[in-house]
């Protein structure tokens, strides 16, 4: 993995920069995610088993009894290439536990293990089929790896304390099932807590094929080579509530304000299973906030751009869980981590949109989707393609007659048109005028754009704005779309102040 190599020669230089270069463009993180477009959601979310997938040139997105199919390019774009209800399914617990692996959906709820073959769901092709549904099997959290498919409810979803031997009625255990038959799912051991200094397992993942657990006292590693006999082969004495992982080297091990990230060495000499890489904080979102602000529980690391993108949340002091997502917080690996800023150099926060707890993070490309709990899906993006903001969200102050509407883009090529539209309309192409926003970080030159546009006549409703950007190679992408509400003609403005000196 790029990462790695290129994270070693960053800090190498930048052990050795002058103060002043340190804050050179080429060591700032990475642009902002943006909002780029926003697919409606097909279910009510309180009815969700929910997840995100990519298959191949797919994504599957579940969200409560209906599957949405889309097609997915290099560039990260994505198009609806069909939805499906799926009548069959039978969970409607939100917190349900959901994996993905070899075409085949796994789904655990208050109904029981589900496993649903997606492997002929594509355009042209045909609706998932069930395949089997296991009864009395609960689980909040899967992690698959070939055939071997580990379950656990967590934790933090106890009712009680899971603190160990001082708690001995108070305990969860880890379930290994052999799925090579999704016909009879078969469970072939248990990891249970029982009197263990470990407590409770709160969440699970696989790194080149061994089962990571993070526990109420440490993290540990089994290996699963023999499924019907579980071999321990690493421990940390860092506890967890959530995991983040690659797949294979990288595991990042998190709490409601601290991701610490490993290696992951198998094979190393010195014994090492897991080797500290870095350590996140949350980033500074607590003034003028009530509530205390948290990690979001997942995450995802995005390889192709060698950062680590997190969510931040506001916590629900009542049921302890998230109130609401408010930003992005990603770590990008190719910056020097250096300290002394506020964001940090290495760092990158971005505000989202719409007042709701988002999930299930997938980077694709240059692209961020995520599953709002009202909005559906999201899209987010940044500066690696084009990217930009509509800095324009309610009429009020909006003068009669026609107002201006501005925002800012950049991209890696330069921006030489941008063209706004409303609803499906539009309003025509935007001057790029003005100095550079410095306001902005960014790796590329960020330009300011604004267009005239006469507002009156709108009709009442939610309308939307969308920004559509063109680049040095006639490269056209929507970069930014905002939700604007109007109480329609009459409403919609205030009127022109009169000059100074008229009757």
């Amino acid at each position: 993995m790029r990462v790695l190599s290129r994270i070693a020669l960053v800090v190498l230089v930048a052990a050795v920069l002058v103060p002043t270069a340190a804050f050179a463009d080429q060591y700032q993180a990475t642009c902002p995610l943006t909002l780029v477009a926003t697919n409606a959601a097909p279910t009510a979310f309180y009815l969700s088993p929910h997840g995100v997938f990519r298959y191949g040139s797919q994504v599957f997105a579940l969200r409560g009894q209906t599957l949405t199919t889309y097609t997915v390019t290099d560039l990260g774009d994505m198009q609806i290439a069909r939805e499906d209800f799926i009548g069959a399914l039978a969970a409607r617990e939100t917190k349900g536990g959901v994996a993905f692996a070899n075409g085949f959906l796994y789904v655990s709820s208050e109904a029981g293990l589900e496993i649903y073959d997606l492997r002929s769901v594509r355009a042209g092709g045909t609706a998932p089929i069930l395949v089997s549904r296991t009864q009395n099997l609960r689980y909040h959290r899967l992690a698959i790896n070939g055939n071997i498919l580990a379950a656990l409810y967590p934790a933090t979803d106890l009712p009680c304390s899971a603190n160990g031997p001082t708690t001995p009625n108070c305990f969860n255990a880890i379930d290994i099932y052999d799925v090579s038959n999704p016909l009879i799912p078969t469970r072939v051991s248990s990891l249970s807590t029982f009197l263990s200094p470990l407590g409770g397992y709160n969440d699970i993942a696989f790194n080149f094929g061994f089962l990571i657990a993070a526990a109420n006292g440490n993290t540990v590693a089994w290996n699963l080579t023999n499924p019907a006999a579980p071999t321990l082969v690493g421990s940390i004495a860092i506890p967890g509530t959530f995991l983040v992982s690659n797949g294979s080297n990288l595991l990042g091990v998190g709490n409601p304000n601290v991701i610490i990230t490993y290696k992951i060495v198998p094979s190393s000499v010195s014994g090492n299973f897991f080797t500290p890489f870095t350590y996140h904080s949350t980033a500074n979102l607590q003034v003028e906030r009530a509530n205390p602000i948290i990690f979001h529980p997942q995450a995802v690391f995005d390889e192709a751009n060698e950062r680590l993108i997190t969510m931040i949340d506001e916590l629900d002091y009542q049921t302890l869980q998230p109130a609401r997502t408010l930003a992005f917080d990603v770590f990008d690996y190719a910056t020097a981590m250096l300290e002394g800023r506020d964001p940090r150099q290495y760092e990158q926060v971005s505000y989202t949109q719409g007042d709701e707890v988002k999930w299930n993070p997938l980077s694709v490309g240059s692209l961020v989707y995520v599953v709002g709990e009202m909005t559906g899906t999201q899209t987010y993006g940044d500066c690696p393609l084009m990217t930009g903001r509509i800095e324009f969200d309610t009429i009020a102050g909006t003068v009669c007659g026609g107002s201006y509407i501005h925002g800012w883009v950049t991209g890696t090529l330069k921006i030489t048109n941008v063209e706004l539209f409303l609803d499906g309309g539009s309003l025509g192409s935007a001057s790029l005028t003005g100095p550079p926003r410095i306001d902005i970080p960014s790796t590329t030159p960020v330009s300011t754009w604004q267009i005239a546009a006469n507002l009156d006549a709108t009709t009442k409703g939610v309308h939307v704005f969308r920004a559509v950007g063109t680049d040095v190679n006639g490269n056209r992408r929507q970069f930014s779309s905002q939700l604007i509400l109007f109480p329609g003609p009459g409403s919609n403005c205030v009127a022109r102040r009169k000059a100074a000196g008229s009757h």
